[in-house]
């Protein structure tokens, strides 16, 4: 992939945090109460409860799409301005590359898991 398109998808992933992080905010605080949300178990709005909602299942997918892209390719810059070479540039982009992968695997797997025993 070409560093243009890298750092255009960074862009495109930092301005999609902003949004899909603002709808996450909207619909955690703003359908129940701060504290009933925060409640582990029980009530409407508990945090395992909460996962029922469409909205909130997808919302948080996307950030966690974004986030690990957006996080990811940061450190991969930092990491290419520290030292140059092509095989340093490749070695990084495909360690970055496999770990952003576990993480996304991993992270839709707790939402899948929290939405299947959400009360």
């Amino acid at each position: 992939m070409r560093e243009s398109t890298r750092m255009l998808l960074h862009y495109v992933t930092g301005l999609g945090i902003v949004v899909v992080g603002g709808i996450h905010l909207f619909t955690v605080f703003l359908t129940g109460s701060y504290s009933q949300n925060l409640a582990f178990i029980g009530g409407a709005y508990s945090v395992i409860s909460i996962y029922k909602n469409a909205i909130f299942a997808v919302t948080l997918e996307l950030l966690l799409v974004f986030v690990d892209y957006h996080a990811l390719n940061g450190i991969r810059v930092i990491l290419i301005e520290f030292h140059q070479g092509r095989g340093w540039e490749r070695g990084v982009s495909w360690i970055l590359a496999i770990a952003g992968l576990l993480l996304l695997v991993y992270g839709t797997r707790t939402i899948f898991i929290a939405n299947a025993i959400a009360i």
